[in-house]
């Protein structure tokens, strides 16, 4: 527990206000000679003005004054929210009692009457401060607690480690009213990396690589020594008794707490303040302490669902591609093919299907062996893939040599087109161990638009009939699928035949 600082009349400001000016002097003369501090007014509009100015702990206000009566500025007083809070104690003649009641309805907190005993009205004041100081460090504890413990929530909201490190500086330098707070990665023992900055910006970063970051060292946080003074947390920045001591150095305020995972520095919070600022306090210390506990717990669970998200996009991945020609597979197409077909049903477009298979793939088998076999379905594999250039279009390993195509929103016409690109494609592929050895593939087209009673099923066994039909006619051509309009300006390569099944 935090021990609360002695009473401090010198950190008080006084402001005693009476139409007369020998009741000042003599309130002046009390309160110099415990070490308040003071300000005077004489009407009450002065007192409006004031305000504008300086922010008094407490008012002595008098009841009756001309032009505007105490009780007039206090319900003025009251009803601003930047000085309702101002405890404010009346000075009232003994026939004035009268008017007390009205005092105490619009804010008064006591009174005193006229002439002032010393001992009394000391009393009094000294009374009302410590309760109004009471009344600030609960409310701000209240407020510290209550913003500490939304850090903690919004740490652990996410599960995003830059959404996390973000929300998390901003939220502390709110909190502490700081010029920077910065979160830095460890990257090697010579240097760090700025992963989240709130405040004003770097004019060049303070710890990059090859400069070191002694401030994320193996420690404890780095804070001064504090006074009982320094750590109450009451006043985030106390008037000084004469204007206060001007500030010579250029150096920022610095508190440096590493972050660890698994016993390894991982990177440090640091959070800067001006120069001339006050030291750190002991509170804040524990409650950065306490952000950075809950932070490396919560780097843990996100840097954790990176490395599971990567493993499970890994897994999608295996488990869509052909580990051999490293194209898409069969179940990766099969998906692909569901899709769009609902996808072109919907909006009547066409969807082109290419069935392909190597020519006399067994025959090259038996006379090279399997592993220049593998050579050649990587080869041909990697040619097709080649020959798509939209992300849409999609060729897949369909099974043993033979590969499928899909078109999306393409006619006969484009897949003409694309076939006639892979059979050229196909022409230049060398494979090293069957240097003579001539690649050929055929081909079998089907292009139509979706329909409600058709399947994709029904489209795909169109294509494959004509990849038969291509076989059959004597392989190294394309051949498309019955009922498929072919229009009369289609031209083919050499060699090769377009034609009906």
């Amino acid at each position: 527990m935090i021990k609360p600082p002695e009473f401090a009349p010198d950190q008080c400001l006084i402001m005693a206000v009476d139409d007369v000016p020998a009741n000042l002097k003599v309130l002046q003369k009390m309160l110099d000679a415990v070490g308040y501090r003071t300000t005077f007014a004489t009407r009450g509009q002065q007192v409006l003005d004031r305000l504008n100015d300086v922010k008094p702990d407490l008012i002595l206000l008098d009841l009756m004054m001309p032009e505007m009566s105490g009780i007039d500025v206090c319900a003025q007083l009251k009803q601003n929210l930047t000085t309702a809070h101002i405890p404010i104690i009346f000075l009232t003649a003994s026939h004035e009692i009268e008017h007390l009641a009205q005092a105490f309805e619009c804010g008064a907190v006591d009174y005193v009457t006229k002439p002032f005993n010393a001992i009394e009205l000391l009393a009094r004041i000294r009374t009302h401060l410590e309760l109004s100081q009471l009344r600030k460090r609960a409310q701000f504890q209240a407020q510290w607690e209550a913003i500490s413990r939304q850090i903690v929530q919004d740490i652990h909201a996410s599960i995003h480690l830059q959404d996390i490190l973000n929300s998390t500086v901003k939220a502390i330098q709110q909190l502490l009213t700081a010029r920077r707070v910065m979160v830095y990665r460890s990257c090697d023992p010579q240097g760090c990396k700025l992963l989240a900055l709130s405040g004003d910006s770097l004019a060049s970063e303070l710890c990059v690589q090859g400069l070191g970051c002694p401030c994320l060292e193996h420690h404890s946080p780095v804070v001064p020594t504090l006074t009982e003074q320094q750590i109450c947390l009451i006043e985030a920045a106390p008037i000084p008794p004469h204007g206060g001591a001007s500030c010579s150095t250029s150096v920022p305020q610095e508190l440096c707490l590493p972050i660890h995972q698994q016993g390894q520095l991982w990177g440090g919070l640091v959070v800067q303040n001006d120069p001339c600022a006050r030291p750190w306090a002991q509170q804040e210390v524990e409650t950065l302490t306490l952000v950075v506990q809950q932070l490396e717990i919560s780097i843990q669970h996100a840097e954790l669902h990176q490395r599971l998200s990567a493993a499970n996009q890994e897994l999608e991945r295996i488990s869509n591609t052909d580990s051999l020609t490293q194209i898409a597979n069969r179940r990766c197409f099969d998906r692909q093919l569901s899709r769009e077909w609902r996808r072109l049903q919907r909006e009547k477009q066409s969807l082109s299907l290419i069935l392909a298979d190597i020519d006399y793939f067994k025959q090259f088998n038996d006379t090279y062996g399997h592993p220049s076999g593998d050579t050649c379905l990587v080869a041909v594999a990697q040619a097709l893939k080649r020959c798509l250039k939209r992300p849409a279009d999609l060729v897949a390993r369909y099974g043993g040599e033979e590969f499928v195509v899909l078109l999306p929103n393409t006619e006969l016409a484009g897949a003409i087109e694309v076939v006639e690109q892979m059979q050229g494609a196909i022409a230049k592929v060398a494979i090293a161990d069957a240097p003579t050895h001539k690649l050929t593939l055929s081909f079998g087209i089907h292009a139509a638009v979706p329909q409600h009673c058709t399947k994709a099923t029904t489209a795909l066994a169109l294509a494959d009939r004509a990849l038969y039909a291509a076989k059959q006619a004597g392989r190294d051509r394309y051949i498309i699928s019955p009922g498929v309009a072919v229009a009369s300006s289609v031209e083919t390569l050499p060699g090769s035949e377009c034609s009906e099944v």
